[in-house]
């Protein structure tokens, strides 16, 4: 062990008999060199025959027999007899096979190079049975929580899951991660009824992750930066960025939980959207520690989403300090908040974007009245656009105003299934399209369209187009 402690330990575990006896004559046969090279030349999964360990080794026959019954004995070999024919006459010879001790012996003996990926798999698999049974006695004896080895278990899962290769990316999204759960009703219930919902189906989500993923399809390098908490919903989640070759090293694996989002439907096409949480929801960066200021640096444009207000500051004084393009989505909840308390990431902003819910609640929580989202340009954004769905959207800023709508042969062409990623999308595509040297009209044009398709298929992650899907669409070969 290092000093440190945190020397990496062989990968198979060794489970030691509690007979004494057992335990002493495993030790004499570890502790001798025939007893080692024997362990050495067994086969882990078919049997071993007496005759062939007596012509490979170079240890008298009386020594290697005497050994192997040890190993019988000490219960890490079976053995048994066989018929075979041999010049015409039936021969008996002895065979030993490893039980299951005698396997994480042979193991341990082995690099493991040595070991075939399929046997590798089902010994691991035995293995875990093994110490499963064992934890969940032990949980019962000393009156333990079986979740803290499920938590344990996640946060080794996710914590080695977020290494990989950094890239060197053109976005920074700082954001949330939630897991989509879509269900059907026929009806919103009443007081103290109860209804059915059937589940449709459960997908990775949440704005910040959506937007990071969407950017991916495009083939544009991006970095996700926010929190995952150690469960089910954060494995599926880190492995879907991984997926979609989003960077996830800038990822903050916590002992929370990861954030949920319920999505509701009925028969006549409405829609209700339920963000389910706790104080133990892994929602957002909690401290500037956990930001990593080298991909602010780096990257040319920083996207932030659904970030704690204090935390969202930072970062975007940071980033404008370094001339980036900074584009600020917060989400309905946050517009909650009233304009005074969103001033410190507004005056450092390049684009704000908001959907006409989300404007509207920013109007009734501010002290200050706006009749249009024009009056954010003072606040400091050079742009406001607000997104209207189906209707398009309108750009404003301190000296224009322009609606762009929709294109008529994306509507008849995409017809909308599912709405619930195409604000994402939208981002995403806008992104793209600055990132070519495109003007800010034909980059949100380029969203419109990456939108349209989202729409167009259920759930999220899946239904981000590729950069192919919407060059066809946009009838353009190249942004360039």
């Amino acid at each position: 062990m290092s000093k440190a402690g945190n020397e990496r330990v062989w990968p198979y575990i060794l489970p030691f008999p509690l007979d004494l006896k057992k335990r002493g004559l495993l030790w004499s046969i570890l502790q001798s060199r025939i007893g080692l090279k024997i362990l050495g030349k067994l086969n882990v999964d078919k049997r071993t025959y007496q005759h062939e360990l007596v012509k490979e080794l170079p240890y008298s026959n009386k020594s290697i027999i005497g050994y192997l019954k040890k190993m019988v004995n000490a219960a890490v070999l079976s053995q048994g007899m066989e018929a075979i024919t041999e010049k015409g006459r039936t021969v008996w010879i002895k065979w030993f096979e490893p039980t299951r001790l005698g396997k994480w012996l042979i193991l341990f003996l082995k690099t493991p190079d040595e070991i075939s990926l399929d046997l590798a798999k089902a010994v691991i698999e035995e293995l875990f049975h093994l110490y499963a049974s064992s934890i969940v006695e032990a949980c019962q004896k000393y009156d333990m929580d079986i979740d803290l080895f499920h938590r344990v278990l996640d946060r080794q899962y996710l914590s080695e899951l977020v290494k990989q290769p950094e890239i060197k990316p053109d976005v920074a999204v700082f954001g949330s991660a939630a897991m989509d759960i879509y269900g059907s009703l026929k009806k919103l219930p009443a007081s103290d009824e109860v209804v059915y919902v059937e589940e449709m189906g459960r997908y990775p989500g949440g704005m910040g992750a959506n937007v990071a993923i969407a950017l991916a399809r495009l083939n544009v390098p991006v970095a996700f930066s926010g929190e995952i908490g150690c469960d089910s919903a954060g494995r599926m989640l880190l492995e879907n960025f991984r997926k979609n070759n989003v960077d996830t090293s800038k990822i903050i694996i916590t002992n929370k939980t990861s954030l949920q989002t319920l999505i509701l439907r009925d028969n006549q096409g409405h829609r209700w959207l339920f963000a389910i949480g706790s104080p133990q929801s892994s929602i957002s960066l909690t401290s500037l520690e956990e930001v990593d200021w080298k991909v602010l640096a780096s990257s040319k444009i920083i996207y932030i989403g659904e970030v704690f207000v204090e935390i969202a500051a930072s970062i975007a004084k940071y980033a404008h300090s370094r001339n980036k393009i900074i584009i600020y989505r917060p989400g309905a909840p946050y517009m909650k908040f009233g304009i005074e308390h969103l001033d410190g990431i507004l005056k450092h902003t390049t684009i704000f974007i908001q959907n006409q819910q989300g404007w509207r609640q920013l109007q009734s929580a501010s002290r200050e009245k706006m009749r249009s989202p024009a009056a954010l340009s003072k606040h400091g954004p050079e742009n406001v656009i607000l997104t209207k769905g189906a209707d398009g959207c309108e750009i404003f800023s301190s000296d224009i105003h322009l609606e762009i709508p929709v294109q008529s042969e994306l509507m008849t062409k995409f017809n909308a299934v599912d709405q619930t990623g195409a604000g994402d999308g939208f981002i995403a595509g806008l992104i793209k399209g600055l990132l070519g040297n495109l003007s800010l009209q034909r980059a949100v044009a380029y969203g419109q369209v990456v939108a349209s398709i989202t729409c167009s298929r259920m759930g999220t992650s899946n239904a981000f187009p590729a950069e192919e899907e919407v060059e066809v669409a946009m009838g353009t070969k190249s942004l360039a």
